[in-house]
């Protein structure tokens, strides 16, 4: 778990690198980021709030750790579900393009068997 930190306020940053240590990295690096405001990123925001968010202020080390860990596992699980999408929709366009190569092969030969059949 990579994770990388975009806070508005310098105590709560500061805690959350103490706690996280080597788990913090650069933001092209992680898998996602924590943040204590509302902003637009392409990468996955776990937010920490004193009103909403998923964990909320003040919290222990464990409570991150533990909201944190379920947080990457709902990742993991999502991404590994969006790869078997991926798959199954692979898997049903070969499927189709077998059965259509298998109809129109059927369908030649039933012309051919026809035009053999009434001698044009």
């Amino acid at each position: 778990m990579k994770i990388a930190l975009v806070c508005q306020s310098l105590l709560l940053s500061r805690a959350l690198k103490s706690f996280l240590g080597d788990r913090v990295v650069p933001y092209k690096q992680c898998d996602f980021v924590i943040s204590d405001k509302k902003i637009e990123l392409d990468k996955p925001i776990f937010y920490i709030s004193s009103h909403e968010g998923n964990l909320m202020i003040p919290f222990s080390k464990s409570s991150l750790l533990l909201e944190l860990d379920k947080f990457f596992q709902h990742l993991l699980l999502r991404q590994d579900t969006m790869d078997e999408g991926v798959s199954a929709s692979r898997h049903t366009l070969l499927l189709e393009e077998k059965i259509t190569a298998l109809t129109e092969k059927f369908r030649a030969e039933l012309i051919q068997t026809i035009r053999a059949y009434y001698g044009n």
